[in-house]
């Protein structure tokens, strides 16, 4: 130890420094701002806590333009500055923050939180996220047209990497679309995807729902029928008069019209049949 520096004298380096100046930053710790610079006065710190903290509330606020704008920009404010003290950002990259929002919102639910906001609010990101996920190719439709019919069960659908599917007991695209839209307990889904570099939504049945959950997660094309079929016969059940039998017509419908809503707006990029090698698009694959 050099015999300049008294045993007990801190070192202070750069990187102390910066740790402290981030802690004030979101915490505002007093004694963090006169252990920095006991010289300044108490507000001149406060001015870069204020920016920073107000910046990332407003990179919330811009990843969920919906739900701000649901409750108020006001509202929004005060629980998105919340959520950034409590979650500050972890990458350096704005555009990935906020995933973390919506959960956040559901554990304030007793704290005058809308029951419904956390729904409205994953919407919000599952189009931020579509908007930035990776492209692909789509697929053409015609090689999908070209699998033999007593083979089309064993397809495997390959979404386009910007879909999303959110899954509500909430009417969230109704919130989403129409700010004058009053929110009602109705379950249903909400197909999200990137077509030509515009992020689109489609409001599906809650039936739909559950076919495009199990499509989107790589279930077999009978795979899916049967556990939409077996959904909608429960959710059927309660609501059915005696001896009154769920229609089966239903689910295969509802595949039909999610096929061509998929294709329309070019969110596949590929299909797999069940124990063969992918079709990845144009270039490839496995041949019907």
């Amino acid at each position: 130890m050099p015999a300049d520096r008294p045993a007990d004298r801190p070192t202070e380096t750069l990187a102390t420094l910066q740790r402290d100046f981030t802690a004030f930053l979101l915490r505002g710790d007093p004694a963090v701002a006169g252990a920095l610079r006991p010289d300044l006065p108490p507000g001149r710190l406060a001015v870069y806590r204020n920016t920073v903290v107000g910046s990332l509330a407003e990179v919330l606020g811009n990843a969920h333009p919906a739900a701000r704008r649901a409750i108020g920009c006001d509202r929004f404010t005060a629980l998105a500055t919340r959520f950034v003290v409590e979650h500050p950002p972890r990458q350096p990259m704005l555009w990935s923050y906020g995933g973390g929002f919506a959960d956040w919102l559901e554990r304030r639910g007793g704290e005058g939180v809308p029951p419904w906001l956390p729904d409205l609010a994953r919407l919000d990101w599952a189009m931020h996220e579509a908007l930035f996920a990776a492209d692909a190719e789509p697929l053409d439709p015609g090689r999908l047209a070209a699998v033999p019919a007593e083979r089309a069960g064993a397809l495997r659908l390959m979404p386009h990497p910007s879909v999303r599917l959110l899954r509500s007991d909430w009417t969230v695209h109704a919130l989403w679309r129409d700010e004058a839209a009053v929110a009602r307990t109705e379950p249903e889904a909400v197909l999200v995807g990137r077509t030509d570099g515009e992020v689109r939504c489609a409001r599906l049945s809650a039936e739909d729902g559950v076919l495009a959950a199990h499509l989107l997660s790589g279930a077999t094309l009978d795979e899916a029928l049967a556990e939409a079929a077996s959904a909608a016969g429960e959710m059927a059940a309660g609501e059915m008069a005696d001896g009154e039998m769920p229609d089966g017509e239903e689910a295969g419908t509802g595949l039909q019209s999610l096929l061509a809503l998929l294709l329309h707006n070019r969110l596949l990029a590929g299909f797999a049949l069940d124990h063969g090698s992918p079709d990845a698009g144009p270039a490839g694959g496995d041949e019907p």
